[in-house]
């Protein structure tokens, strides 16, 4: 029988449990998909989460994909008990938390399709490292994929000192407070002594100050003064992981693999340079001074296949939250349109066909629509039918910006919710009960992090569809009247019972929009 994991520095400062997209599992199918493989149907799988903290990354999933199976590992006692508590309180009965070592991972676990590993492996000893490989290597089952994140070099060289610094620095005091207090201090002291020097050193460190500083305290604590934090080459990495009879499959987000954004000089060396795709994905290491991966595995008796075929978008869901940049959007003729990603990056195309996809996808956003509708879709807008060359042709267009760009999304499975506030809404589950706890950050049913207003956190424990707009009007009175939320006018808070339900009720209908909009509402 395993013995009682001993208290972690997760019980002292535990880490904020919060949903990461990149490593969901319709992510990593899609990678696969595109790869030539065929990954297992990610709404009927098995999801291992290795360090799991409280769930805040498999909950989500979990009530996203409830015909699937949801197992997280945790050595903190802590933040399992606070992850169990809020399993309960969702009544999700499709995923369990242990509190266990990587370590005790064995046969009685059972098989996984995914198996997640985020924010662990470059923070323990060398041979948990090595478990988490036979872990994936044992666990997976044949065409499973499997997930994990870590921190590497060369562009962990800079920061890597920078930590040094601290730990140098803040291990001279004795609570997680005062160091966190003093790593920030030393922080604040590099930061003034680097604005007196121009050179090469302070322009890199001041660039990395700058990143840690707005960084919260669980982060500094636990990247930045743990024992352990090893980051490793690609290469190092992928030896390792051969060991274990695990394969190379790609990275999440497949831009980072794409050697076409450095012209065709860099092009042409690197494939000159390199024999392989784990070859040139060291030396894009090298080019880009790259820190973190987030690296998908797979068993070694699969082959990926990275010559993406664009009948492989055929079966997949595209979204697009581009807004449109033109003036207009002429679709009877090539007139060029422009369309900007929400992280700024942009896209032109004077295709008709690809534009009236554009324009569909940003009426629908930000639902998915299977790529045969989004075709339909297109061409009717455009008054004719579809044929083999538009099939084709509309799937290169979108392969293309989504290995470039983020305008594009492609999806294994659909992203479902209520893009309309029903009569009685109903608000995603675990984010009616992180809102009734006070917490402002909720995943949305895209898996991403969505800031709840004042109005929200009191609206949203209210969304459990027994109230229609009346009664959740009545509710947010009541509220208003206890002091619980202020609702002001001219800058002024309403005192007026009558003036609050008028205000109110005009509010309403613009935050169950809002709502919506963020994906936050069941369907």
């Amino acid at each position: 029988m395993n013995a009682t994991p001993a208290r972690t520095s997760y019980d002292e400062v535990p880490y904020d449990s919060l949903p990461f997209a990149q490593s969901h599992p319709a992510r990593l199918a899609t990678v696969a998909t595109l790869f030539g493989l065929k990954p297992p149907q990610v709404d009927r799988c098995r999801v291992l989460e290795l360090g799991c903290a409280s769930g805040g990354n498999i909950i989500p999933l979990a009530e996203a994909l409830p015909n699937s199976w949801f197992v997280g590992v945790d050595l903190s006692s802590r933040q399992i008990a606070d992850g169990e508590q809020l399993i309960r309180k969702t009544g999700l009965a499709n995923v369990s938390l242990r509190h266990a070592s990587i370590a005790d991972i064995d046969d009685t676990y059972g098989q996984f399709d995914y198996i997640l590993c985020h924010g662990v492996f470059s923070w323990v000893p060398r041979d948990i490292q090595e478990k988490i490989f036979e872990v994936c290597a044992q666990r997976l089952t044949p065409t499973g994929v499997a997930y994990i994140s870590y921190n590497t070099y060369p562009g962990w060289h800079m920061r890597g000192m920078i930590r040094d610094m601290m730990r140098y620095h803040a291990f001279r005091f004795e609570t997680p407070e005062q160091r966190i207090g003093q790593a920030r201090a030393l922080l604040d002291f590099l930061a003034a002594s680097a604005k007196q020097d121009g050179g090469a050193y302070n322009v890199l460190l001041r660039n990395e100050l700058e990143f840690m500083k707005n960084q919260s305290d669980y982060y500094l604590y636990h990247e930045q003064l743990e024992d352990v934090n090893e980051p490793v080459y690609f290469h190092t990495f992928m030896e390792r992981a051969g060991k274990h009879a695990l394969r190379y499959l790609g990275e999440t987000r497949i831009t980072t693999m794409v050697t076409g954004n450095f012209g065709a000089d860099v092009q042409k060396t690197l494939a000159v340079l390199s024999t392989d795709q784990v070859q040139t994905e060291q030396y894009l290491d090298f080019v880009r001074n790259r820190m973190f991966r987030e690296t998908l595995l797979i068993r070694a008796d699969q082959q990926p296949n990275w010559g993406i075929d664009p009948e492989r978008v055929y079966g997949l869901n595209v979204a697009c939250g581009a807004k449109v940049v033109s003036k207009t959007v002429d679709l009877q003729s090539d007139a060029p349109a422009q369309f900007q990603s929400r992280s700024g990056m942009s896209l032109s195309t004077t295709a008709p066909l690809f534009k009236a996809a554009m324009l569909a996808l940003n009426e629908a956003w930000p639902a998915t629509l299977p790529y045969v509708e989004v075709l339909h879709q297109a061409v009717t807008k455009l008054g004719r039918l579809a044929t083999g060359e538009d099939l084709a042709a509309l799937a290169t267009g979108f392969l293309n910006a989504y290995v470039a760009s983020d305008v594009i999304e492609l999806h294994a499975t659909p992203v479902t919710f209520a893009r309309v506030p029903g009569e009685k809404p109903v608000a995603l589950c675990h984010a009616r009960v992180r809102a009734a706890e006070g917490n402002a950050r909720v995943a949305n049913r895209r898996h991403e992090l969505v800031q709840l207003t004042d109005l929200h956190i009191r609206l949203v424990p209210l969304l459990d569809g027994t109230r229609d707009r009346a009664a959740l009007t009545d509710a947010l009175v009541e509220q208003a009247q206890a002091g619980l939320l202020t609702v002001q006018k001219g800058g002024q808070p309403i005192a007026d019972p009558e003036e609050l339900r008028t205000a109110l009720a005009a509010t309403l209908g613009p935050a169950l929009d809002a709502l919506a909009r963020d994906a936050l509402l069941a369907g």
